[in-house]
């Protein structure tokens, strides 16, 4: 059975006219209806009669007639360059066919399911992806810190091999890491800002370029992974679907540059927390799977998963683990993310 959505109590036909041409600017979302009607079924078709638009504050503006729900020729792609010139940023549909989303997404659009009550429906077209996603990084990390971790890396023959890491972020684009064991590892750093990284060894004594897929530590976990930017900073939400306990985002990468085409969230609808990460390819074949878990509190507002875990079914049998002993709030100067300062990333430490 199709979801009904339900708007405040507005006539259509008392709207004026010339109230809509003012609105028109301000349409962000476009829901696939199967009427006119404020309490009409949300549709799952492209070829739906109606699309009800809805302005960023998910207020009801109208209900516009598809052109083209009755096409002669490519009915999919001409629906989606519609909804793209009315200026709607987010297409909310009971589902669509992989040919519509392809053409939603192509024309910058983001994609979105709904298969919950309406209020939730109404609530995932307000919180749009990309929102979700910015709120996402701010609850995994503060805008400045630094912290501690355990990185173990697992063979199938259960032989391990451990580092101890401190790492300070700062922004969106800043991330400096310190090996601190073990010993044939300590004083080496990574430092990334934006998509730039480079590793700094003291018996080589200068900085070298190194790129996000490669691994310092080897293991699953690349550097990219390491030395994680937040993810609103790499990616876009092109798709997102909503249920009662979470939400599912597709992501794409922003540029080439970035470790993986695309991503595939479990994000905790309460929480707002990542619960597992897909990583995909280009053409979609799984890299790798994150997950995330043992959400623990770190004082000062840091509430955030305690334990992340990798596998691949390019490397069967292989587990990486980063556990977080340590994340607090921490100013930091710009000058810590330079060059210069990689040799000097320990001294750091209170």
């Amino acid at each position: 059975m199709k979801n009904t959505l339900f708007l405040p109590l507005t006539v259509l036909s008392l709207v004026p006219v010339m109230a809509y041409a003012a609105l028109e600017d301000a349409v962000k979302i476009a829901v696939a209806s199967d009427g006119r009607e404020i309490t009409a079924s949300i549709s799952n078709t492209a070829m739906a009669g109606y699309y009800l638009m809805f302005n960023e504050k998910g207020e009801f503006i109208e209900a516009i007639p598809n052109p083209y729900k009755d096409p002669k020729g490519d009915g999919v792609s001409l629906t989606a360059e519609f909804l793209s010139q009315k200026a709607v940023t987010e297409v909310i549909a009971d589902s669509f066919s992989n040919e519509i989303i392809t053409a939603i997404t192509n024309n910058n659009m983001t994609y979105c399911e709904y298969d919950g009550i309406v209020g939730d429906a109404i609530k995932l077209a307000i919180n749009s992806g990309n929102k979700i996603l910015m709120e996402l990084d701010g609850n995994l990390s503060p805008e400045s810190y630094e912290s501690y971790r355990k990185l173990i890396n697992i063979e199938p023959d259960g032989r391990k091999k451990e580092f101890i890491l401190y790492v300070v972020k700062k922004g969106s684009d800043k991330v400096g890491v310190v090996f601190l064991a073990p010993a044939s590892e300590k004083g080496r750093s990574a430092l990334r800002l934006g998509d730039n990284m480079w590793l700094y060894i003291p018996n080589v004594g200068r900085p070298i370029r190194i790129t996000s897929l490669q691994s310092a530590v080897g293991g699953i976990f690349n550097n990219s992974d390491i030395l994680r930017l937040d993810y609103a900073k790499e990616y876009n939400v092109l798709q997102m679907k909503g249920s009662d306990k979470e939400y599912i985002l597709q992501l794409k990468a922003k540029t080439r540059t970035v470790a993986y085409d695309k991503l595939r969230m479990w994000v905790d609808k309460d929480t707002v927390l990542p619960t597992k990460v897909e990583c995909l390819t280009e053409a979609s074949m799984l890299i790798k799977t994150i997950y995330f878990k043992q959400t623990k509190d770190f004082g000062d507002s840091v509430v955030r998963p305690s334990v992340i875990e990798t596998d691949s079914p390019l490397y069967k049998g292989y587990k990486s683990v980063i556990i977080f002993a340590k994340i607090q709030k921490r100013t930091l100067e710009d000058e810590v993310f330079t060059l210069a300062f990689m040799p000097n990333l320990e001294s750091l430490r209170q």
